[in-house]
């Protein structure tokens, strides 16, 4: 069998060294529009402040490690269209301009996402998405060959805060602006005041509800005509699926994303599709569809998809809980299950509970508060969410495991936590999360 996968990272890698780990035989080839296929994506701010220290710690393997593997990597070439009627792929090298086609036996697309970008400064020299490790690489050269002192994120999402953290931890003064007045508008606003909060106490200015208007040099002017010194810009407001290559296909498409089954697969019979670009249900509420650009999901998909090719096993995928955390300086906001949209039409009741993260007579003791959303009839637990210095990981993947394996709110009262005083308290935050809303469905 000749498998060809287009993208690496988590996605596609992930499938390519899975499968060849269970078959042998079968011939891997993988396409990469860029220069690198594995490497940590998601620790690639923490370099900009050498919280990770060294760049070599985020590159997994390179492609000739991989190709001593057994998985021959292709990578600046870009796969511009698939032809699943006649079973091949064509390829434009980036490097010579040559495009050729490449046929196979299956098909796996892993394309990720393509960074939205704003007209008003996507050309100048100091602007930067930050997706791919090569981003890292430019932005970082940027940075100390011109001295830069002062930076503008665009964009208060999961880059966006991220990077924002990690130049200022590296000395720079950094701006952040956001179209509207929500910051990280996953998150339920009132949660979120902590992190305005943050910005504060950090002294990074945060400026709600305005756009760029226009940029001259370093000097950046926006919408209500304020203007703000732009040595570095960097754009980090969302991404949209890369499937445009697809669309002369007859790959399904919905709003741009791939929509897949319990196997990965594609409508098509012999073409599997992951990571970014992909659609599936939630686990718990499976009438509804979600996408999670994130890399656990993605590893958990190689399997299934691994061990389908190779017809080793018949495990499924039966779709994402959509759990997600993020680190802004010394609080940690995270959620579980819907997101604030996805819960139109849904019966439920919401409860709130905040309390110390441990014991509070311990001396480093800080409040935790977290919400979650039940269901009125099945009394699920449809979205969780919450705030915290320390200890929200604990609970959310307390919370995240227990509504995988089928359980409600009702078993909440009866969850062990580990206990001891630096650890948790004896009626922890799930606990009471329980008891307070069997009381009020009573």
């Amino acid at each position: 069998m000749k498998l060809v996968i287009i993208g690496g990272l988590s996605g596609g890698m992930t499938v390519a060294s899975q499968f060849r780990r269970l078959d042998k035989e079968s011939e891997i080839i993988v396409y990469d529009k860029n220069p690198y296929v594995s490497f940590a994506n998601c620790g690639l701010p923490y370099y900009l402040s050498r919280e990770v220290a060294k760049r070599e710690d985020l590159i997994a393997r390179t492609p000739n490690q991989l190709n001593d593997q057994g998985i021959t990597v292709h990578t600046e070439h870009e796969v511009i269209s698939v032809n699943d009627q006649e079973n091949y792929v064509t390829v434009k090298n980036l490097q010579t301009g040559e495009t050729f086609n490449d046929y196979y036996d299956k098909l796996v697309v892993s394309p990720g996402g393509e960074a939205r970008t704003l007209d008003t400064v996507k050309d100048a020299k100091q602007s930067f998405i930050f997706q791919h490790l090569h981003h890292l690489d430019q932005m970082d050269a940027y940075i100390s060959e011109n001295d830069v002192k002062h930076a503008v994120v665009i964009g208060t999402g999961f880059i966006g805060l991220e990077v924002t953290e990690q130049l200022k931890k590296r000395g720079l003064n950094v701006t952040v602006i956001q179209h509207n007045d929500k910051v990280y508008s996953t998150l339920e606003q009132h949660f979120t005041e902590h992190i305005k909060q943050t910005f504060d106490e950090q002294d990074i200015h945060l400026m709600l509800n305005t756009t760029p208007k226009s940029l001259d040099g370093t000097t950046l002017t926006l919408d209500n005509d304020e203007t703000i010194d732009a040595e570095l810009i960097v754009q980090a407001i969302g991404i949209l699926p890369r499937t445009q290559f697809l669309e002369s296909s007859n790959i399904v498409l919905d709003n741009g994303f791939i929509p897949i089954d319990e196997y990965g697969l594609t409508n098509i019979d012999n073409v599997y599709a992951i990571g970014d670009a992909v659609e599936t249900n939630y686990q718990h509420v499976p009438n509804k569809k979600v996408s999670v650009a994130l890399a656990w999901p993605a590893h958990r998909l190689a399997y299934v998809i691994a061990n389908h090719l190779a017809e080793k096993n018949n495990h499924k995928h039966d779709g994402l809980l959509s759990v997600s955390i993020l680190r802004f300086f010394d609080i940690t906001v995270g959620s579980m299950g819907l997101s604030l949209e996805d819960l139109e039409g849904e019966d439920y009741i919401i409860v709130e509970q905040t309390q110390n993260n441990k014991a509070g007579y311990m001396p480093d003791a800080t409040p935790l508060s977290m919400r979650i959303y039940v269901d009125t009839h099945t009394r699920k637990i449809l979205r969780a969410s919450g705030v915290g210095k320390n200890g929200l990981d604990k609970r959310l993947d307390i919370l995240s495991t227990l509504t995988r394996l089928g359980g409600t709110v009702d078993d909440l009262i009866d969850v062990e936590v580990s206990y001891a005083p630096p650890f948790s308290s004896p009626k922890d935050i799930i606990n009471m999360l329980g008891y307070k809303t069997i009381g009020k469905l009573k």
